[in-house]
């Protein structure tokens, strides 16, 4: 296959037990059989080959990395690399080169097409030929548009709720009859949209909260962006500033290293969402200003995109028998710093949801 990434390592060893997967997954295969059910073996019982084109939004993110990791253990686990030609580009944040992607990819005569993270909404030119030429399509975290047989995905307005929620909570925590908080925004994804649109909403029952500043940030140069408008937000409002909202970890992470830089980690907090790698270990120091993000299993996403093509295409059976309904929703359990964080060293697809941690606590006392 081409454009090979890093594989998941086999010491990633059990799932997110709160969705029913199964534990102890010590290998590719394990990760099939238990996750999936399909084994290497039941993969490619009645099988045949399948010439897919993957084509990325931004393979620098990390969401993107992630879930073409866990496709690529997914179907190295199943030995179908073996018999599948999978061809991966990316489109490096352009819609446009999205767009011509997916068509190189139908006049290529792909058996399926899955596009990860797209921005299918400026997408109506490929959509239309998608619909045309028959091919299955599959899309992950694009924001369901027909003619996909599935997009796989979190509910981000679910996400949303519950981060934004924590912010009010902690700032109730502390005392607040009044507070002030500056939020970065981002339009360019459905997902982080929707967090955006959730986390107004719950400030219209919250009036005690003042939003006094948001900025929308694109893609391109977000980190750097963030940076300086974080600082902006700080020196303009200084101590009258409890908490910034941000709509996914990677900002998040530049407002909590511009809050250290002033050395105000004691006055505001942050909150954003995805569980990426690198702010999971940097919420391990209680000090960190990002208190609350949400794990998301982009591994295991990919994963199962994969499994659905196979079954699908591959097996061919019916679409609405394995995706009764379009958008597949994977739960993103809320993960707060010093409460549920998940092992050193572990992905976030092994942090335990707060429910279970309730619901432990409860039946303890219950059966004693």
């Amino acid at each position: 296959m081409s454009n090979d990434s890093r594989i998941l390592q086999p010491t990633r060893r059990s799932l997110l037990q709160g969705i029913g997967f199964g534990a102890a997954a010590v290998g590719g295969a394990q990760l099939a059989q238990f996750a999936f059910g399909s084994t290497a073996a039941q993969a490619q019982s009645n099988t045949k080959p399948v010439k897919l084109a993957v084509v990325a939004q931004q393979m620098s993110a990390q969401s993107d990395q992630r879930s073409w990791a866990g496709f690529q253990q997914w179907l190295q686990a199943t030995g179908l690399d073996k018999s599948w030609e999978v061809n991966m580009t990316d489109a490096k944040g352009d819609p446009g080169a999205l767009v011509s992607q997916v068509e190189n990819a139908i006049t290529a005569k792909s058996d399926a097409i899955l596009v990860m993270y797209g921005t299918l909404t400026a997408a109506h030119s490929a959509l239309d030929d998608l619909t045309s030429s028959k091919i299955p399509f599959f899309s992950l975290d694009s924001g369901w548009q027909s003619p996909a047989i599935a997009d796989i995905t979190s509910n981000n307005w679910v996400m949303g709720g519950q981060y934004t929620q924590y912010m009010v909570d902690r700032l109730l925590g502390e005392g607040k009859q009044k507070a002030n908080i500056c939020a970065v925004i981002a339009n360019f994804h459905h997902g982080t949209r929707k967090r955006g649109k959730v986390m107004r909403a719950v400030l219209t029952e919250n009036e005690w909260i003042n939003l006094e500043a948001d900025r929308v940030i694109q893609y391109s140069a977000f980190y750097e962006t963030t940076q300086n408008v974080v600082n902006d937000w700080l020196a303009r409002y200084g101590n009258d500033l409890d908490a910034i909202w941000c709509p996914w970890d990677e900002p998040g992470m530049a407002a909590a290293e511009v809050i250290k830089s002033r050395n105000m980690q004691d006055k505001v907090f942050v909150v954003s969402a995805d569980g990426q790698s690198t702010a999971v270990e940097r919420m391990r120091d209680p000090a960190y200003p990002l208190k609350a993000t949400t794990a998301q299993a982009f591994e295991v996403w990919g994963a199962y995109t994969g499994w659905l093509i196979n079954e699908i295409v591959g097996k061919g059976r019916n679409a609405k028998e394995v995706v009764p309904v379009p958008t597949v929703e994977f739960p993103a359990p809320l993960l707060v710093n010093g409460i549920n964080m998940p092992p050193e060293g572990k992905p976030t697809y092994e942090a335990t949801d707060l429910y279970y941690i309730y619901r432990d606590r409860a039946l303890a006392g219950m059966k004693a």
